[in-house]
């Protein structure tokens, strides 16, 4: 799949050079267009949609980041983001006429005379970056607080569902999305609402909760679509269900794990990946981010993982999700990190754990809109 989207953009790109070199209705232009037009098209066989975005020399599609990435930054994307545009969507019903159309546009000299518009089968969009305010603290609607600790109440019976190989209950599991998109929604640009944590007993679900409203601003940051948001919500919602395996006297433990205990506790990445797989109903990208939550950038972490691996864009998000809601929580046996010192931290780790032009995104678009401490 992601190679036909691929080929696609490299034929979108070939049309718009071969516009510069031959005349208009030129063979050559067409056939460019075809293929694109035949390959989208093959994909959206399976997809209601393809959405794609630039990140700085980086093309991204459903997580994964295209292998023509360096030639697409170079001249589709400027194209592209000299109209504002730096997110493109195609949509079921797309035909060759709607892509001939949409590259006419872009290639014109005179934007005013040929603006670039959102069809029914081709949108148009741009990273979303937070808005300024004169109130940097200022406190979102008092509602908002109580989204959280309500998922985090019901979100423990379906990860007991999935423990028992149950079709994953869909509904409970879209009200907590729903939460969580409410409290984005009702804070933008002032501080981001994180559940309270009101005792220890609680502490897996409420952070659960915490890395899927982190993981979700990020992705939204990112300029991921409705539907990509809402399939990481989920994945961030069952990262950690494999810990449903691991033994209570290790999840509980308020010192330092012996080589033993951490050995097992690893297992939650594997088998929490195995329980995801045989549950009906759950989105492909969960397993994916349970078994890859704790690898990191630099192939390190666990599982151990083949040279030359590459993480999912999905995990890499909810990893950075967990360790900052982790480092600033404060805990039985360790006093949780004031926000500054947790940024600096992970700042530290760029490079062997974390992807420097993510964590950017992360502490500039989301971080900075305040979290509670």
């Amino acid at each position: 799949m992601i190679g036909n989207v691929n080929t696609a953009l490299m034929e979108m790109q070939g049309a718009l050079v071969a516009r510069s070199l031959y005349p208009m209705g030129h063979p050559r232009i067409a056939s460019c267009e075809q293929r694109a037009g035949s390959m989208l098209r093959e994909v959206l066989k399976r997809l209601p949609e393809i959405t794609l975005f630039s990140l700085d020399d980086r093309v991204i599609f459903n997580g994964e980041i295209l292998p023509s990435s360096s030639s697409l930054t170079d001249t589709l994307f400027p194209m592209l983001q000299q109209r504002g545009v730096d997110q493109l969507t195609f949509r079921q019903g797309l035909e060759d006429r709607d892509l001939g159309e949409f590259l006419n546009a872009l290639a014109s000299a005179d934007p005013v005379a040929s603006p670039l518009r959102s069809t029914p089968h081709i949108g148009l969009g741009f990273l979303k970056h937070g808005a300024q305010t004169d109130n940097p603290l200022g406190r979102p609607k008092a509602a908002t607080l109580s989204y959280a600790e309500d998922a985090a109440d019901v979100l423990s019976d379906v990860w007991q569902g999935v423990g028992e190989g149950e079709q994953l209950n869909t509904g409970v599991l879209g009200e907590i999305v729903s939460c969580i998109s409410k409290v984005i929604d009702d804070s933008p640009g002032v501080m981001l609402p994180l559940a309270p944590l009101k005792q220890h007993d609680e502490y897996t679900f409420v952070h659960t909760v915490n890395v899927a409203i982190l993981s979700v601003a990020l992705g939204e940051a990112m300029g991921f679509d409705a539907h990509t948001c809402h399939e990481l919500s989920i994945a961030a919602l069952l990262h950690d269900v494999g810990k449903q395996a691991i033994p209570r006297e290790i999840l509980d433990k308020q010192g330092r794990f012996t080589e033993e205990e951490f050995r097992v506790m690893q297992l939650h990445t594997t088998e929490g990946a195995r329980l995801l797989l045989n549950t009906p109903g759950v989105p492909e990208l969960a397993p994916i981010v349970a078994y890859e939550h704790h690898v990191r950038m630099d192939g390190t972490g666990y599982p151990r993982m083949p040279r030359g691996w590459k993480l999912n864009l999905a995990s890499r998000i909810v990893q950075m999700a967990d360790v900052f809601d982790a480092l600033r929580t404060t805990r039985p046996y360790r006093t949780g990190l004031p926000v500054p010192r947790v940024v600096e931290v992970m700042r530290h780790d760029v490079g062997t754990f974390f992807d420097e032009d993510l964590l950017r995104i992360f502490f500039e678009q989301v971080i900075a809109r305040g979290i509670p401490e």
